[in-house]
């Protein structure tokens, strides 16, 4: 019995000699926490967790190292530290370049007292900044972020701007402030940048503090999210999550994992801390997502690995593994003879791993959690399951989720769950669940197998939200994408992904199919007329009259307007028979379209324009269908109305004039082919006040043209903005030139607006930089609009020409009594001229209500206050008639064609 007991303590001794290490008192564990404060706030900060961890820990004395970003991945590589507590995308990057583990835990923050799951970023700028409405608008201005590596003070922010289209950085310009977040808030609010890319919490913080005033800045591209307490400009991010080093082991790693996990969350550690406690891990895949779409690390290039790269990687591994060999061997011997008292200490240490998996649950989120055991018996549920699907724990306890089953799903659904959850260990996604009131709803579900040392599965894990809100919104959001808001139609979007379809099965089957683009007649004017609620009303009816015309396999769709365009599909194997159909279904359309309408009490009636195309060719893009079917329904109109027509190729030719044409107009930009010419305006004595600029295109093939020849193509295209801006900026110079002689320094110039130019944001900027550029006087300038732009958007327009008035411009309205010619309306115009169509002074000396038009037009325009002048004046009579009617300016052939400026008298 002595000679045992002196052996074993001469064993012991030889152990304590040769591994010295092996008998310590306390193992040394080191906590690397990324520090963006002064380091020693940030330790006295998180001391309280590191004392938290060796009272709840023993045999381990855990500390605190707070470190900056370059500290802390050289600690991680020098292996000088054991756990790494730093932000989202530092994380990512971390463990792409050391392979850290997986997430122990995911930070709960706690601001004003309430728990944080998530954190975002927000982007400033000064509230009185005009400039800046949306994300689009900071293209070109100076940005102000911390730092370009901060993930929640730029990455997220940057993020948010790729989505919006804008290249970062390439469009905008960056100001590195530095920490903290306050230095870029107040970057913005001195003026040194435009914006600011801060971290949620930041402002609100700052306001608290009277930092700054609620009125210095405001959020762009704010976000509402539920339940989250700050403004906001991203989406939400997972906060920081904790993490262990490779060599830590996973007993260690585990006890953390726990310990973390069940801190108590109104504890005195967590208050002391300020943080809400830990959960379990979240899933970082959308911050690895920004970190790939904004191209930065581990993103930023793909790696080329080599065994040697390996070699010096992970040499003081190989090298230890090695020696870890030979100890294991020795140590086998020596440790054979404490077999029997380590198989005790193994049990307990298995008994007390198992207690450690349940405890790193975290029960205390506001996620239903239960688990079972290995038979799939519920062994433990949260708060929130019980909230969510009403069964209480006693009325759950062992029970299988089978209680929960909705009878949505048939058994291959629930079969290819299992065989993910046990080939993988983990599944996840939606399912339909039932509560205990038998109220069905979806869910976000996560299932997670627990396995022991042996890697045999001991526990099931499961984690799930009650997602009913979020399938409804989807819903709205897809009606809303697919579907026309006024008549639930098929929107164009959708038309299109049908048409698709529809030439694929037209190609496998050799059958035809056709469109019907129906535009409804003279709708414009019932609807200004009525009033756009009835119009609105009438569009709701003829969508239903439509759907009871055709079939169930074709498409009806809203796409703009009174517009309608029909998908009529497999039409029959020929063009005859699918022409014929097509027919008999747009005649259809057009009797019930024809039947009167009953509308608020009123009778309205209405009829359409058919155009029909067919189709087998499918050489054709969609829209090139789309035009075919359109000219067909122009051609309906031009036919006279309430009718139905086909395409047909002298159609086709119109497009190819069309396209020829706008591609010679470009060219006519370029190469300054346009001129204007001048026609002059009189008074009575003969005498030429001004003139008005007309463009003409001396196009090098065709001659000279004018503006009929070419100006609705060039609408068509939207081409008529530059060319527009040209004659304004032509027109301006002239005016200069003009204005430095005597002789011509009173004269003034009209030039006309169309449509498109004055619907632009910019239009007056345009009117005020040609001005300016070319010292141009602005009360000489006139710019004649017509009645029915004016109509268009009224509050704008005048808001646009009253910012022109101010500065001298005057206005015309041309061609008036052709239009609206309403006193309602034309007392709200801030015009100075009115021009009299030349249609009344051509007939008015033979046609009596043309000769009255105009006696109104002059009476009108004295009790307004404004000028009058009639234009297409071609005979003496006409003008001795005006004169004698009290018209005080007049323009025409008769006084002068339009002239080059050459050839002007003057």
């Amino acid at each position: 019995m002595t000679l045992n007991k002196n052996l074993v303590l001469v064993i012991l001794i030889l152990i304590q000699l040769t591994f010295p290490n092996l008998i310590q008192a306390n193992e040394k564990i080191a906590i690397g926490i990324l520090a963006f404060r002064p380091k020693p706030l940030v330790e006295a900060q998180w001391q309280p967790l590191a004392d938290y961890l060796n009272r709840t820990i023993q045999g381990v004395d855990f500390k605190i190292v707070p470190y900056n970003y370059t500290e802390l991945e050289h600690a991680i590589e020098n292996k000088s530290i054991d756990f790494v507590f730093t932000n989202s995308s530092h994380f990512v990057q971390l463990a792409h370049k050391t392979v850290l583990s997986s997430p122990l835990a995911t930070l709960i923050n706690k601001k004003s007292g309430q728990p944080i799951r998530s954190f975002a970023g927000t982007i400033l700028v000064k509230k009185d900044n005009r400039e800046i409405k949306e994300l689009k608008d900071l293209i070109g201005m100076v940005i102000a972020t911390p730092s370009i590596k901060s993930f929640g003070g730029y990455k997220m922010q940057a993020y948010e701007l790729q989505q919006a289209g804008i290249r970062v950085p390439d469009q905008i310009t960056i100001k590195q402030t530095k920490m903290p977040h306050d230095k870029a808030v107040f970057a913005v609010i001195s003026g040194e940048a435009d914006a600011a890319f801060v971290r949620s919490g930041v402002l609100e913080s700052l306001e608290k503090q009277g930092l700054i005033k609620p009125d210095q800045v405001r959020v762009l591209n704010q976000q509402h999210v539920k339940d989250f307490p700050f403004l906001t400009s991203t989406r939400l991010y997972p906060e920081w999550p904790f993490a262990s080093m490779p060599h830590v082991g996973e007993t260690l790693a585990g006890q953390v994992a726990g310990a973390l996990l069940t801190l108590p969350h109104d504890g005195e550690v967590s208050q002391s801390i300020n943080i809400y406690g830990f959960r379990v891990p979240a899933d970082y895949e959308p911050v690895r997502e920004v970190l790939r779409s904004l191209k930065v690390y581990p993103f930023n290039k793909s790696p080329e690995i080599t065994f040697y790269d390996l070699w010096k990687q992970h040499q003081p591994e190989l090298i230890a593994l090695s020696l870890l060999i030979i100890t294991v061997l020795i140590l086998t011997i020596l440790l054979l003879i404490f077999y029997r008292r380590l198989k005790a200490t193994n049990i307990e240490l298995k008994n007390n791993n198992e207690s450690l998996r349940i405890a790193a649950v975290a029960f205390d989120t506001q996620e239903s959690i239960f688990i079972t055991d290995r038979d799939e018996k519920i062994i433990r549920v949260n708060n929130a399951f019980t909230q969510i699907t009403g069964f209480s724990p006693k009325e759950v306890s062992a029970k299988t989720p089978r209680i929960l089953k909705s009878g949505k799903h048939d058994p291959q659904f629930y079969k290819a769950l299992w065989e993910e959850l046990l080939n993988n260990g983990f599944w996840q996604g939606e399912i339909w669940n039932k509560r205990k009131n038998g109220e069905i709803f979806p869910v976000g579900q996560t299932i997670t197998a627990i396995k022991d040392e042996q890697g045999k599965i001991t526990h099931f894990l499961s984690t799930f939200n009650d997602i009913t809100k979020a399938k409804a919104n989807e819903e709205r959001i897809n009606k809303l994408a697919f579907y026309d808001p006024l008549t639930s139609l098929a929107n164009r979007r959708l038309l299109n992904d049908h048409l698709q379809q529809a030439q694929a099965h037209s190609d496998r089957n050799k059958d035809y199919f056709a469109l019907l683009f129906i535009d409804l007649d003279r709708f414009k004017t019932l609807n200004d007329t009525l009033g756009h609620d009835i119009g609105d009303l009438l569009l709701i009816e003829v969508g239903k009259r439509l759907l009871d015309s055709v079939r169930e396999i074709d498409t009806v769709s809203r796409t703009g307007g009174d517009e309608f365009i029909i998908l009529l599909e497999q039409l029959g194997k020929t063009d005859n028979s699918a022409a014929k159909q097509a027919k008999k279904i747009a005649d259809k359309i057009l009797q019930q379209l024809a039947i009167p309408y009953s509308i608020k009490g009123l009778e309205q009636k209405i009829s359409a324009s058919i155009g029909i195309s067919i189709y087998t060719d499918h050489q054709e893009t969609i829209d090139e269908m789309m035009v075919r079917s359109d000219l067909a329904m122009y051609q309906a109109k031009s036919d006279g109305r309430n009718t139905v027509r086909f395409f047909d190729p002298s159609m086709q030719q119109s497009i190819q004039a069309r396209t020829q044409m706008e591609t010679e107009l470009r060219h006519a930009i370029q190469k300054n082919e346009f001129i204007l010419h001048y026609q002059p305006k009189v008074d009575i004595d003969g005498n030429i006040l001004g003139y008005e600029a007309l463009i003409r295109w001396q196009h090098p093939e065709k001659g000279l043209l004018l503006p009929g020849e070419f100006i609705s193509y060039a609408e068509d295209s939207g081409l008529i903005i530059e060319i527009g801006t040209w004659v304004i900026h032509k027109a301006c110079l002239q005016l200069a030139q003009w204005s430095t002689v005597e002789k011509t320094r009173h004269l003034t110039l009209a030039v006309n607006i169309n449509e498109q130019q004055i619907a632009r944001d910019d239009f007056v900027e345009i009117i005020s930089q040609a001005l300016e550029q070319t010292l141009c006087p602005p009360h000489r300038l006139q710019l004649e609009i017509t009645e029915s732009l004016l109509m268009k958007e009224m509050e704008q327009n005048i808001d646009k020409i009253n910012q022109l008035k101010e500065k001298g411009v005057t206005f015309a309205i041309d061609d008036f009594g052709t239009g609206y010619s309403s006193l309602n309306y034309l007392k709200k115009l801030p015009i100075d001229w009115l021009k009299i169509d030349r249609s009344f002074v051509s007939d008015m000396l033979h046609d009596r209500h043309d000769e009255a038009i105009v006696k109104t037009i002059l009476a009108l325009s004295n009790t307004l206050h404004l000028t009058t002048i009639a234009e297409g004046v071609e005979t003496p009579a006409q003008a001795e008639h005006l004169i004698e009617l009290g018209c005080p300016i007049l323009q025409g052939y008769l006084f002068s064609e339009p002239k080059p400026i050459e050839e002007l008298d003057i």
